[in-house]
């Protein structure tokens, strides 16, 4: 079984950076003991927590090719896709770069598929690769045929 990817940065940086702050905001806030420095306290906290959040849900993406399979997860558990069943690939674009959509046809109708190839180191390299080679038959949107030929010029997929 093939590895998965490894991400392309470095998540846990931020997050120590990150709590490091919000104590150190807590605890002068707790020193200064002004009227209402528990409310502003709460507020950093709550804003550290959505911030760890992201942070700790960006550092699950995953994806890994297994011959005729690709397994990704974005946010949420694990999903296998199979290249016959790949119908079409979109583009989007995130702050970290530009990501996919999978539409693939199952046995209800079809499902889309995010693959956060921005998160990971050679995701995009990876994932084209896997798209020519074991789902030829799917549509590539304006945007992802673009990101095909720039990788075909960097020498990244054949």
């Amino acid at each position: 079984m093939a590895a998965p990817l490894e991400l392309s940065y470095n998540w846990q940086v931020p997050l120590v950076a990150s709590t490091a702050g919000a104590l150190l905001c807590i605890v002068l806030l707790g020193l200064t003991g002004t009227r209402g420095w528990g409310t502003v306290a709460a507020i950093a906290a709550l804003v550290w927590g959505v911030y760890v959040l992201t942070i700790v849900l960006r550092a699950r993406a995953f994806l890994q090719v297994d011959g005729g399979t690709l397994r990704v997860r974005h946010f949420r558990g694990l999903q296998t896709i199979a290249g016959p069943k790949v119908l079409r690939v979109t583009e989007f674009f995130t702050r970290r770069g530009p990501c996919h959509k999978l539409t693939v046809q199952t046995e209800t109708g079809t499902r889309r598929y995010v693959v956060p190839t921005a998160l990971l180191r050679g995701g995009h390299s990876t994932l084209f690769g896997w798209l020519l080679s074991h789902a030829p038959q799917a549509e590539l949107d304006k945007r992802s045929t673009k990101t095909l030929e720039q990788l075909r010029i960097r020498g990244l997929v054949e």
